[in-house]
């Protein structure tokens, strides 16, 4: 009984061994996921993702995650709840276009079919600021 568990030990450990000679050969693979020097650590600058014709196409019937597949993360503004609705404001944010949607629902508990819907979608362009030095 002792050599059948030595034997199958012996076993474990060469299988073990092979597996790991065979993840250590495949350093193109990881060299192809790793960034290039000087690349963002994070998700890069959408840039010029918001639109006004874009904006301008949006149905009302989207939800939060449509939204930010459409124009990236979301910066929630502001909750509030007057009357059991629930009301909950997002910024989507490119450079000096920002867009402010906010979505309403009722309590789950009053009405499991209750969705967030859009309520309100504004367009905004902020003017471009710069600074010219004069000598």
């Amino acid at each position: 009984m002792m050599k059948i568990s030595k034997l199958s030990l012996a076993a474990a450990a060469f299988a073990a061994s092979s597996m790991l000679i065979a993840g250590c050969g495949s350093s193109a693979k990881v060299a192809e996921r790793a960034p290039a020097p000087g690349a963002w650590q994070s998700v890069g600058d959408p840039q010029n993702v918001i639109t006004k014709e874009n904006f301008d196409s949006l149905s009302t019937g989207l939800s939060l995650s449509d939204m930010e597949g459409l124009y990236g993360k979301a910066t929630l503004l502001q909750q509030s709840i007057v009357d059991g609705v629930y009301s909950s404001t997002y910024r989507f944010q490119d450079g000096p276009k920002i867009v402010d949607v906010t979505f309403t629902h009722e309590n789950c508990l009053n009405n499991p079919l209750s969705r967030p819907q859009i309520t309100d979608m504004e367009f905004t362009e902020m003017p471009m600021v710069a600074q010219r030095v004069v000598k």
